[in-house]
């Protein structure tokens, strides 16, 4: 495989300047604005975080440059069914804000693992807390890696240059600055992050000639599709596949992840945090539907000649990278931009994961399971040397993953298998106030011993599955290959002897995530009402979300008094609500007596354009 162009001195500054940046942001929240070296402000940045700010956050934490170069490539060879994800990262985020949210920000828990400590037990916290560490770690050594190689293989830029630069920059300015400097840098990189997609669009639409030739180009070529309504659960993307399942699979990410509550209880109030999800429910799709109609334009730039099938590239998802140096290449400073864009995305995902996996350590860990107890500035210090420790782990995993060639796409869906009985387990303590830590725990290791089996079963029969990838051409490439290599491949697949069960290894990827949490679900409540569910009187409402209040509004009256499980709500907001006017009480009646010492004396009140002034009179 020849390379197109390589990289200009001006593209290596673009790239210099964005990670020299990230760097700056460390050291300022590192040494300038940070007030003490302390766990809530390492880990927390001290709940002052504004509304915008961690609102691109949130909105880049796991737009990861795998989604970058993913996605395109995805509507590329499957078609713009994928695109539907737009809504479905709106939905989720707006389920997140309005449902699981206020709950994380009024239990307050560093490690959003806590709360299964609380509703179950320390065994089904430590479970789910190995389990998000062990994919997290593998999953930020994907992201290090993935783009690196892609970026390696079609822009000449070496591989471990991009890996121990992205790398090091990242672990240097999350450990020094903490949540603070990740939040800011991820500003920073959202910026990038955009205007690289602009310029690929842009740039896209002027060589094709404009929307029009480029979308009538893509249904020429079947790639224009929004209305499949399959039901049948095999079929890559429906329009219920994707908004179901897509919806669940980022509500797991928004709703569930350590990284993103993390951000939560950043922010100062609930209200802002409510706000900066729904700000980030329209960036990140705006951002999705810009890289899905990127993959749009990249098929109708290479509809008569595609560089996959004539061996130009080796993998699917270096179709982005490939396509920007050969129609960006010849401008300076693109492709740099280009660039950034894709490091900005490894970047933002590696310090949220990082700073993430640091807390799960130090709370779960190193204070719960070892029983150690220590000062605030004590565990703010132990967070820093984590992050430094897990930075240089993720980079040496690096070197482990670069001799598998399929550990990519693997490792991504092993992320997605992981995330569904995360979820799973929560929605089962939230909703289903009765299931013991019996039912916890073995509807968590259910599930996700039912997801890895048919995650195992779909990549060891995957030649016996129909090939769903929508028809290449290469009649106009000067060197095409012998077309006949595709359908020789396909008979010999569908030859081979069939497994029973592969029907069910068949099944949907977007699938996976609602597939484990109904697991959780069934097999929780089962095992809890055979082995004594809980009493009312042992169920803490603090711990549980009323069904009724989120969606009792659409069901009947009886079913709402049934969803209660016996457990007097009302009671216990009444308390809340008494315990936040006492507090309030306190501030005003505080607030009054600074007045009084200082001989305060308050304006008149104007009622009607009338000054009252009986407080004089008083």
């Amino acid at each position: 495989m020849a390379v197109i162009r390589t990289l200009s001195v001006v593209d290596y500054v673009l790239l210099v300047l964005l990670l020299l940046s990230s760097a700056a942001i460390g050291i300022l929240f590192g040494f300038f604005k940070s007030k003490k070296n302390s766990a809530k402000e390492f880990l927390l940045a001290n709940g002052s975080m504004g509304l915008f700010p961690t609102a691109l956050s949130i909105m880049v934490s796991f737009l990861s440059a795998i989604t970058l170069l993913g996605t395109p490539s995805e509507i590329y060879m499957h078609g713009t069914m994928y695109g539907y994800q737009t809504i479905s990262w709106i939905i989720a985020s707006i389920v997140a804000a309005l449902v699981f949210m206020p709950k994380f920000r009024e239990m307050g828990f560093t490690s959003v693992y806590e709360y299964l400590d609380k509703r179950f037990d320390r065994t089904v916290r430590l479970c789910v807390s190995f389990s998000f560490s062990l994919i997290m770690l593998i999953y930020m050594a994907i992201v290090l890696y993935g783009p690196a190689l892609a970026l390696s293989q079609t822009t000449g830029l070496n591989i471990w240059i991009a890996v121990v630069s992205i790398g090091s920059i990242c672990t240097f300015y999350s450990s020094v600055g903490g949540m603070k400097a990740v939040i800011w840098t991820d500003v920073l990189q959202s910026v990038v992050i955009l205007v690289g997609l602009l310029a690929v669009v842009i740039q896209g639409l002027i060589t094709l000639g404009g929307f029009k030739r480029v979308w009538f180009i893509a249904s020429q070529g079947g790639r224009i599709e929004f209305d499949n309504i399959s039901f049948d659960p095999r079929t890559r993307h429906t329009i219920w596949s994707v908004l179901i399942g897509g919806s669940m699979n980022t509500l797991a990410t928004y709703g569930f992840n350590q990284a993103q509550i993390q951000r939560y209880m950043s922010i100062r109030s609930t209200s802002a945090a409510k706000n900066a999800l729904f700000i980030n429910a329209v960036g990140s799709g705006l951002l999705i539907a810009l890289s899905s109609f990127i993959g749009v334009i990249i098929y109708a730039y290479y509809a008569d000649c595609d560089p996959y099938t004539d061996k130009k590239i080796k993998d699917i998802d270096q179709i982005l990278p490939y396509f920007v140096m050969d129609v960006l290449g010849d401008k300076k400073g693109l492709p740099g931009i280009f660039l950034a864009c894709i490091f900005s995305g490894s970047l933002s995902t590696i310090s949220s994961g990082l700073n993430s996996l640091a807390a799960v350590i130090v709370e779960d860990v190193y204070k719960r399971l070892l029983g150690r107890h220590m000062t605030d500035q004590r565990q703010g210090f132990i967070s820093k040397i984590i992050s430094v420790i897990l930075g240089i782990v993720i980079m040496l995993l690096t070197y482990v993953v670069s001799y598998f060639d399929s550990i990519l796409n693997a490792t991504l869906s092993i992320f997605g298998v992981l995330e569904g009985p995360i979820m799973g387990i929560f929605v089962l303590g939230f909703f289903f106030p009765r299931v013991n830590r019996r039912g916890g725990l073995i509807g968590f290791a259910v599930s996700l011993a039912f997801l890895l089996w048919i995650f195992l079963g779909a990549q060891i029969t995957k030649k016996q599955m129909k090939n769903v990838s929508l028809s290449l051409s290469i009649d106009n490439c000067s060197d095409a290959i012998n077309k006949t290599l595709t359908n020789w491949t396909t008979t010999i697949f569908t030859s081979l002897k069939r497994d029973p069960l592969i029907d069910l290894y068949s099944v949907s990827y977007m699938w996976y995530t609602p597939i484990a949490v109904g697991t959780v679900i069934i097999v929780g409540n089962i095992v809890s009402y055979l082995t004594h569910p809980l009493s009312p009187h042992e169920i803490d409402p603090k711990l549980i979300i009323s069904v009724r209040n989120v969606c009792c509004c659409c069901l009947p009256k009886q079913w709402c008094q049934w969803l209660q499980f016996g457990i007097d709500y009302e009671a216990y907001h009444k308390e809340q609500n008494e315990n936040s006017d006492t507090h309030r009480n306190d501030h005003v009646n505080s607030s009054h007596e600074i007045l009084q010492s200082n001989k305060i004396v308050p304006a008149p009140i104007i009622i009607d354009g009338v000054a009252n002034d009986k407080q004089f009179a008083n």
